[in-house]
């Protein structure tokens, strides 16, 4: 009897997990849930999705992305409801905004419906509008007004027609209509940047002293830095790097059961960023934050995202000189990336950390270090400029921006975000202050007078900036010089801001935040010694 017991609770449990895992199949007028996809597009014994071992379910690996979870962030609902506390009378435009491509099946269908707004409380009450940027929203994405002004912002246009574009010539239409209702369509539109760009080129209104809408502010804007690269021109897309392709032939459905056709190129449907801190806070609190993505799929994210930042993100190089007592460690530091480093919205920051050891191994000299919180050492006062050259430990290379008020003083609140004091977030190679974008994505700071900041000599576009770092020597010697690109996407600082503001979406952030660590990912690290034989 104790061992029935036992298996009942087994199941019981299991039921709870696995029901709570299941990902949604209801639908609306316009859209179906991911759930709807995973019935037919989904890995089997017959090879189906299946390539070398490797798993290719595009819902299993969208499930644990921050796209699968955008309407779930704690920390995108921390900052909004730091919005809505602060300024009430604008809460319905806040929420519908931001609704607009971090719950776009819900706003989009509330408006096609009737509806002048969308809330956080609606999103909540929502199976669709939880299910975050889902399958039905980028596959139904018309191409009409893409890569224009009308489409950023979470201006993508949705038709009723329940068409689905794919990359592939020839879809089998049938099987589509009938599970799922929707026609399948081909159309290239689906692997161009532009796709993204409509919720990857955000522009948010600011405001003044008085609480009065002053003018836009852009945000965030990874879509147009890519245009101002060289990417563009070398065909590499957002889907390039974010969903890796697969070149092998692959079976991508299961029915009907009977179809032979394999499709090639796959892209993975991984869409892997940087967020490595978040997706591993997701997945710490999956049952707490009641996620469709288990603890392993958020581990193998999480892993995948790493592997980004340390293999596709940075490149660094160190050249160490002597100039009599004086060592110089000129640093390169190159961005990978086909847009700024970091990107994405203004609070992430990457810096580097520069550490010179004698050679009993004890630390000479070290800047951008950091504390148990995940803080860089030396980091006080409202923010770091810009450097070219080094010469205390107080001094740190932070490739940042930091947003300023109307009366340019530096602030977290996106709604006060008027424009940048600062923004030397490294720009990809081709990049170039005379692009047509220029004025949304421009450099600000110490940055614009920097002889080598994305510039050799008079051309543009390098992509990358040195550092000098000098340091007084008191011995001869060998030194190790070990330059770190470090990056980071929640700063304590914007934690510390938050902790401010009294909601239960901040308090059930910093609840969360609290249990992990916050310690910066080392992206790439290089070291060289150098030997002093003498101080004159």
């Amino acid at each position: 009897m104790s061992k029935l017991i036992s298996a009942l609770i087994l199941l019981s449990a299991f039921t709870i997990s696995y029901s709570q895992t299941l990902l949604p199949t209801a639908g609306s007028s316009l859209f179906a849930g991911s759930g709807k996809c995973l019935a037919c597009h989904l890995t089997n014994k017959t090879g189906v999705l299946t390539v070398n071992g490797e798993e290719l379910t595009p819902a299993n690996h969208w499930r644990s992305s921050m796209m699968a979870n955008a309407s779930k962030d704690p920390l995108w609902r921390a900052v909004v409801s730091e919005e809505t506390s602060k300024f009430p009378e604008l809460a319905k435009t806040i929420e519908t905004t931001c609704t607009r491509c971090h719950a776009p099946m819900g706003n989009k269908q509330a408006f096609h419906d009737g509806a002048d707004g969308y809330s956080i409380k609606e999103t909540e009450l929502s199976k669709l509008g939880r299910d975050g940027v889902s399958c039905t929203v980028c596959h139904q994405i018309q191409p009409a007004n893409l890569g224009t002004p009308e489409s950023f912002s979470g201006g993508f246009e949705i038709k009723p027609e329940k068409v689905v574009f794919g990359p592939y010539e020839d879809p089998l239409v049938d099987p589509m209509t009938g599970v799922a209702g929707y026609e399948p369509r081909h159309s290239q539109h689906i692997n161009e940047s532009a796709l993204c760009g409509t919720c990857h080129t955000l522009f948010t209104p600011y405001l003044n002293n008085k609480n009065e809408i002053a003018g836009m502010f852009p945000e965030q804007t990874p879509y147009l830095e890519w245009k101002n690269s060289k990417f563009p021109a070398a065909n590499a897309n957002c889907q390039s790097c974010h969903m890796p392709p697969l070149t092998d032939s692959v079976d991508i459905s299961t029915t009907p059961p009977w179809h032979k056709v394999k499709r090639s190129p796959f892209w993975r449907h991984l869409f892997i960023g940087s967020n490595a801190f978040m997706g591993k806070l997701l997945g710490n609190n999956f049952d707490t934050l009641n996620l469709t993505a288990t603890p392993a799929h958020f581990d193998s994210t999480v892993k995948k995202t790493k592997a980004m930042l340390m293999e596709k993100t940075v490149a660094l190089e160190i050249s160490p000189s002597q100039s009599g007592d004086l060592l110089s460690a000129k640093v390169k530091v190159s961005n990978l990336t086909g847009h700024k480093l970091p990107t994405g919205i203004p609070y992430r920051r990457v810096w580097i950390k520069l550490n010179v050891k004698d050679e009993a191994g004890n630390t000479v000299f070290e800047s951008g270090g950091w504390d148990d919180e995940g803080e860089i050492t030396g980091n006080t006062g409202p923010f770091v400029p810009h450097y070219n050259e080094i010469t205390s430990p107080g001094q740190v290379q932070i490739y940042e921006g930091v947003l300023q008020d109307v009366d340019e003083n530096v602030t977290f609140t996106l709604l006060r975000a008027a424009g940048y004091k600062k923004d030397n977030r490294l720009p990809p190679q081709g990049f170039t202050t005379k692009h047509v974008s220029y004025d949304s994505i421009k450099i600000y700071g110490e940055a614009l007078s920097d002889p080598d900041f994305n510039r050799d000599g008079s051309a543009e576009g390098t992509g990358s900036d040195f550092i000098t770092y000098k340091i007084k020597l008191k011995d001869k010697g060998t030194y190790s010089i070990t330059a770190e690109a470090v990056y980071q996407s929640v700063p304590p600082g914007l934690v510390h801001h938050l902790a401010e503001i009294d909601t239960p979406e901040i308090k059930e952030f910093i609840r969360l935040y609290d249990n992990e660590s916050n310690a910066p990912v080392i992206m790439n690290s290089v070291t060289k010694e150098i030997k002093i034989s003498s101080l004159k």
